[in-house]
C-alpha cells in the first residue's frame, strides 16, 4: 500500500508562499481541524481511525511517514522532503505516524472527513518510534 500524496500548488513571492489546502465542496466535509507541531526527532500519530479518512498537510521540513493497513498488515514508508505542501490522504483502518527527521520544528495541519470522537475513533497502534 502506497500512501496517496498530493503536492498542492503554491504561489510564492519574496514574503513566502500561499496555498489553498481546501476549496469548494470539500469544505462541506471537513471535521476536526487541528494544527500540531513536531519537534526534531519526535513522532505524532501511531493510531488509526475505523471509519474516518484523515488528511494531513506536512509543512516545514523533512518528515518520515509510515502507514500500516490494519486489515492486511501492508506497510509503507515515505520520506516527505518538506519543500512543498504535501497532502497525505490516510484511508480508514490504516495506522499512520509521522516523525520529524529534520533539525527544525515542522507542522501538521490535519482534518477528518467525518466527525471524530477520540474515545472510539482513535485506536492506538505503535508503528513508528
Amino acid at each position: 500500500m502506497e500512501p496517496t500524496i498530493i503536492e498542492l500548488a503554491t504561489k510564492e513571492d519574496k514574503r513566502g508562499f500561499t496555498v489553498k489546502p481546501f476549496e469548494g465542496k470539500e469544505l462541506d466535509s471537513i471535521h476536526n481541524i487541528h494544527l500540531v507541531s513536531l519537534n526534531p526527532g519526535t513522532v505524532r500519530g501511531n493510531h488509526f481511525h475505523p471509519t474516518q479518512r484523515e488528511y494531513i498537510f506536512i509543512l516545514g521540513n523533512k518528515a518520515k511517514l509510515v502507514m500500516v493497513d490494519s486489515v492486511n498488515g501492508t506497510r509503507s514508508e515515505k520520506i516527505i522532503d518538506g519543500k512543498g505542501c504535501s497532502l497525505i490522504i490516510v484511508p480508514p483502518k490504516v495506522a499512520h505516524a509521522v516523525k520529524n527527521i529534520s533539525n527544525e520544528t515542522i507542522y501538521l495541519l490535519c482534518y477528518t472527513d467525518n466527525p471524530l470522537s477520540p474515545e472510539k475513533d482513535v485506536i492506538k497502534k505503535v508503528i513508528l518510534t
